[in-house]
């Protein structure tokens, strides 16, 4: 009788807790990126520092080389991501650095892309492909409400917050 591998690949991981993972220890969404790298994911990496209301389109537009009939929304935002889907890859990843910045500025917004993110994630993975957001916050208590029906949870290294002090 044949053993079922019982080891649980990074992209599981993160997905059965749902399509955004927060970090807030650089080194470790590092590590993590390596392992996505490694196993042929597509990674757009994101410094959300300097992000406000009046830029925020034109950031996500330029990082994500959405074409120029984008229409600066969040409609056009979900529209856009939803082509993203590659073949070549076994899934995206979006990281978005210093989001607890642009969560300060702008929390309704920050949770709404988290959240079109998430319903995107469900489609993409119905036509066999992962989309996973991974959010870095310099702030160890960054929390969110449900997102996509489920709340971003910290890593599995970060979990306790006794690990995420500085």
């Amino acid at each position: 009788m044949k053993h079922k591998d019982t080891t649980i690949t990074k992209d599981i991981e993160i997905l059965r807790d749902g399509p955004i993972c927060m970090y807030f220890k650089n080194g470790i969404l590092n590590e993590d990126l390596d392992w996505f790298n490694r196993n042929r994911f597509e990674i757009i990496d994101i410094n959300c520092r300097k992000w406000n209301r009046k830029n925020l389109h034109k950031n996500l537009k330029n990082a994500l080389s959405f074409p120029d009939y984008y229409g600066e929304n969040l409609n056009a935002f979900a529209d856009c991501l939803s082509d993203m889907y590659d073949k070549k890859y076994r899934g995206l990843i979006l990281v978005f650095r210093y989001y607890n910045n642009f969560v300060e500025e702008d929390g309704n917004i920050a949770e709404a892309i988290l959240d079109i993110m998430a319903k995107e994630s469900r489609i993409w993975l119905l036509n066999g492909q992962k989309l996973i957001g991974l959010i870095q916050s310099d702030d160890p208590n960054l929390t969110f409400p449900e997102i996509g029906g489920t709340s971003p949870s910290w890593n599995t290294k970060e979990w306790f917050d006794k690990n995420r002090k500085k």
